[in-house]
């Protein structure tokens, strides 16, 4: 969990989160001031990342990967999404999702807020994930044991 910020990030379960909140804070905060930029992590599991951020216009993430499938969702503003497909321009409640492991940057146009998720890939030693699921449900019994 980030210092700070307590109640964040969460594993998957029932949240309601207060984007406009999360968004008014997170654009007062000093790293969107010096960086031009400031994510918070909303939710964190094991198959499953939910990533709020902010950016100025001209600022972004440079040119990366993820660990698996992702959608970026534009909240406000307007980015530039750069992928091997070229660039698409997006703007408020514009979606966009990408295979995994495929290279891709964000720019932002004019200040704008994104909705990242990264879901977990799936393998083929464990398609369904239900390795994770046995997990959970171990564990969750370990827990009414004790």
């Amino acid at each position: 969990m980030s210092e700070g910020r307590p109640d964040r990030p969460q594993p998957i379960a029932l949240h309601r989160y207060a984007l406009a909140d999360q968004l008014v804070r997170l654009r007062s905060e000093a790293p969107f001031h010096t960086r031009g930029r400031d994510s918070l992590t909303l939710v964190r599991d094991p198959g499953f990342t939910l990533l709020l951020m902010v950016l100025k216009a001209g600022k972004g993430l440079p040119d990366h990967t993820a660990p698996g499938p992702i959608s970026v969702l534009v909240l406000d503003g307007r980015v530039t999404f750069t992928s091997q497909s070229g660039p698409i321009e997006l703007g408020p409640h514009d979606l966009i999702t990408l295979p995994t492991r495929i290279p891709h940057e964000v720019m932002a146009l004019e200040d704008s807020a994104i909705l990242i998720t990264i879901a977990q890939p799936i393998t083929h030693t464990d398609p369904f994930g239900l390795e994770g699921e046995r997990q959970a449900d171990a564990q969750e019994q370990e827990q009414t044991r004790t």
